[in-house]
């Protein structure tokens, strides 16, 4: 039997999950899932080493994160796409810039805005009123998510899951809601959860989980928890084949009508290191440090790297022009 994790915390998602992407990722390799969807809270922030340990591994890793909404319930999305990466990055970055550090939320309506390239998964049942407009803004791309976390009220929620499901006429998907890569992690996730709610553990009482289900299982192990909903369990493995979006396909351009016109990136650094080095070398600039600077700009131009370093130059500016310290 063949299964896909598509809801994971890493310890990205603070004070909450208690596993390194890298730890994630090999658990999921060792236990033989045909894909891990790393989505942490209003962030990207795991999956360059997600996407590294992936690679390493052999494990198709999924780009997605779980959106919190200013005005519904959380969603969980994907990005299907370059194109669906690009509105996550801007969907987390807007949430992020409008609200205070550590806090984030959207409008449901700037998640529809951008939900081009995208999935979405509801990771709980939520009324149906507040998740019917999310559902029409993903027409063949929402689904309403079931997990069994072995706890009071699993039959009540399976129940309110499958209703919204029906309601909306979308599929049904299973989920683990990972928050550990394995069981003998989760005393160190009931501590990540007495310091958000600012007691200790022995305080904590029902704010902690009851038990370490949470982790991450096996294909065999999700098969016999949802023996009775085999198509919600192969649905992960569809919904996961639908996800194309990868690090590897991405590069960054930088934008070219920043640029001096008549000058492309290579040639702008160029006049910038020039200019540069006259001043740093106002007596004359040294044979070495011209053949070395000849060397780098070639190099720099071969991986493609300039508008990387023109970026780097205009935050610079930025900063000296308003004598804020900076080092890079």
């Amino acid at each position: 039997m063949s299964y896909a994790e598509l809801v994971c915390r890493s310890h990205f998602s603070f004070l909450r999950g208690a596993s390194h992407p890298e730890e994630l990722v090999a658990a999921a390799a060792r236990r033989g899932l045909s894909a891990l969807a790393l989505t942490d809270q209003d962030g990207l922030y795991g999956v360059v080493k997600a996407h590294l340990a992936a690679k390493e591994h052999g494990v198709k890793l999924l780009l997605g994160a779980e959106l919190t909404l200013e005005d519904g319930p959380p969603v969980v999305v994907y990005a299907r796409d370059a194109g669906g990466y690009a509105n996550l990055c801007r969907l987390v970055s807007h949430s992020r810039m409008t609200h205070p550090k550590g806090e984030a939320g959207l409008p449901w309506r700037k998640l529809a805005e951008h939900a081009s390239g995208l999935l979405a998964l509801l990771p709980g049942p939520a009324p149906l009123e507040a998740v019917a407009p999310l559902a029409e803004a993903f027409p063949g791309a929402f689904h309403v998510g079931l997990s069994r976390s072995l706890s009071a009220g699993d039959a009540v929620r399976e129940a309110r899951a499958d209703a919204l499901a029906r309601a909306l006429g979308v599929p049904l998907v299973v989920h683990n809601d990972v928050h550990t890569h394995h069981r003998e992690r989760q005393p160190l996730q009931d501590v990540l959860t007495a310091i958000r709610h600012g007691v200790t553990v022995d305080q904590a009482g029902t704010r902690l989980f009851p038990n370490a289900e949470r982790t991450l299982k096996s294909p065999g192990e999700m098969a016999r928890l949802f023996a009775d909903r085999p198509e919600a369990l192969a649905r992960t493995v569809e919904l996961a084949s639908r996800c194309e979006a990868s690090l590897d396909a991405l590069h960054y351009h930088f934008p070219e009508e920043d640029l001096p016109e008549g000058r492309t990136a290579d040639t702008h650094l160029r006049a910038l290191t020039e200019a540069g080095l006259r001043t740093r070398y106002p007596a004359g600039i040294p044979p070495e440090v011209t053949r070395q600077i000849e060397h780098e700009l070639r190099l720099i131009a071969a991986l493609e790297f300039a508008g990387y370093f023109l970026a780097l130059w205009d935050i610079v500016m930025f900063a000296r022009g308003r004598g804020i310290l900076c080092q890079g």
